[in-house]
């Protein structure tokens, strides 16, 4: 659609601008004569008006009124003809005009209004040439990149190139897969509503949220057979035009087509994944091996811990997402498979705790982590984890994760709790209740126990010095009649302070 600006540039009408200086730039959708005082009903919005002011009243409160409901209904501009009811355009109708920012052109008597109109149309079809032109263009660009060797990489760089923004493709997790500038990831950070919004609507979805000074961003879920398979995500420091978005819209299918064929790559790589876990899980090393390291970077080295994911069918694929795109895990030798519904990871050491911190994240799911144990005995550590993943609870806005220690320790307080457990954590705890600060001593030595009888970290958690904490000891030893060096005692007395209540941060 031509501007006002491009009218008046128009050597040919000789229009000038006598008002609303203020907004030359407004799209004129169409132009069209009426004298009628009242035209409004009949306007869309975007006109350039033509008018000669026949009907116009004389006062000035009635101009004013007039120039109001044109300006209200969205008129783009009041065209006024001179030299026949008016010989300028009359002063009270101008200053109106620059109050309500309406454009009002003036039209000498030599220019006809035929002469507009025929220019405005010819605009239009001009206009509507060159936006044609651009998106078959944009179209080809498009095309040529997705069959290129740039990949989705290169097709987001193309919609990036016709909106003259910024985007970001994104897997279904949200994470970065291509970024156009580069610096556009962090934008990534602000798309956590509109993410959320798109991942609840059925099918293919959009959502336009607008920023300060105008900013838009437009959001594209990528859909392939009812699966989400990731994100287009568009911004301008501007509202886009209806070619820009044919030119977004063109680039869809595009990146679906692309994102459906890795897809289906990874389904056969998963296959094959699972299948090399049950061969470890089975105790087949040898066979293992040599494939490990284009899977995984290898195996890990003993001793491993096992990681069970169970959950919704969502929370598992998220889980399966995470943990395939993050580059911390990615980076290491890190074993992972889905297996009977859920989510297999093996590590070593350090690695168990990248791995859970990229489940946390993930809601309603639950993480069972076995004890570290031989690589050759995988089957005894997940069945540990199985146990853990069993007795956890889940549903919550995270991962929740249960240690097999944990449980362990709850089976064992199981085995011993009811009367007969009582009596024996009474009895054996009866002589340290006696004296001064009874409290104290006991949960003095449920933390002491709980660090393995090292001093300088038990006493950092009571907040006390090493000193204080280890006369304590000895006044519980001198209680007792007996030394706590014995593994046996503190056994005992570990677990009468458990059926008590008496204890400290599990380790």
């Amino acid at each position: 659609m031509p501007s006002v600006a491009e009218l008046l540039a128009d050597a040919r009408l000789r229009l000038r601008l006598v008002a609303g200086r203020g907004a030359p730039d407004g799209q004129i959708r169409w132009a069209h004569a009426t004298e009628l005082l009242d035209p409004t009903e009949f306007l869309e919005g975007g006109e350039l008006l033509l008018v000669t002011g026949v009907s116009l009243p004389d006062d000035e409160a009635g101009q004013a009124d007039y120039v109001g409901r044109l300006a209200t209904a969205g008129v783009a501009a009041l065209g006024f003809g001179i030299g026949l009811s008016h010989a300028s355009v009359p002063a009270a109708l101008r200053a109106a005009a620059d109050r309500r920012d309406l454009p009002v052109l003036e039209i000498p008597r030599p220019t006809p209004f035929v002469a507009i109109t025929r220019a405005v149309a010819q605009a239009i079809a001009r206009q509507d040439v060159a936006d044609k032109e651009f998106v078959l263009t944009a179209q080809r660009a498009l095309t040529a990149a997705a069959t290129g060797s740039g990949g989705t990489a290169a097709v987001l760089e193309e919609v990036v190139r016709s909106t003259g923004g910024w985007g970001l493709l994104l897997d279904r997790t949200g994470a970065v897969l291509a970024a156009s500038p580069p610096e556009a990831v962090r934008q990534r950070s602000v798309l956590g509503a509109d993410l959320a919004r798109l991942r609840s609507a059925p099918g293919a979805a959009s959502v336009v949220t607008h920023g300060a000074r105008g900013a838009e961003t437009w959001s594209q879920s990528l859909v392939a057979a009812d699966e989400l398979l990731g994100f287009l995500v568009v911004g301008r420091t501007g509202p886009a035009t209806s070619t820009q978005r044919q030119a977004v819209n063109a680039a869809v299918p595009l990146l679906v087509l692309s994102l459906d064929r890795s897809r289906l790559v990874g389904r056969s790589t998963d296959r094959l994944r699972t299948s090399v876990v049950r061969l470890l899980l089975a105790g087949q090393l040898d066979l293992v091996e040599p494939i490990s390291a284009e899977l995984w970077n290898g195996l890990p080295e003993p001793p491993v811990t096992v990681i069970e994911c169970r959950g919704t069918r969502f929370a598992v694929a998220a889980a399966a997402d995470r943990v395939l795109a993050d580059r911390p895990v990615a980076a290491r030798k890190v074993l992972h498979a889905r297996l009977d519904a859920g989510l297999v990871c093996v590590a070593a050491g350090a690695d168990v705790g990248v791995v859970l911190r990229s489940l946390r994240p993930v809601g309603g799911l639950r993480v069972g982590v076995s004890e570290p144990g031989p690589i050759d005995d995988l089957g005894g550590a997940r069945r540990q984890a199985v146990r853990a993943v069993e007795a956890g609870d889940g549903g919550g806005a995270g991962a929740a994760v249960t240690w097999f220690r944990d449980v362990r320790r709850s089976e064992l307080m199981a085995l011993v709790a009811g009367p007969a457990g009582t009596a024996f954590s009474e009895e054996l705890l009866a002589p340290l209740r006696t004296g001064a600060s009874p409290v104290d001593l006991l949960g003095s030595l449920a933390v002491w126990l709980a660090h393995h009888g090292q001093w300088g970290p038990a006493a950092a958690e009571l907040g006390i010095h090493r000193h204080t904490l280890n006369k304590r000891v000895k006044r519980a030893e001198r209680l007792l009649g007996h030394t706590l060096d014995s593994p046996g005692l503190r056994a005992e007395l570990w677990v009468a302070l458990q059926i008590a209540g008496i204890g400290s941060r599990s380790r």
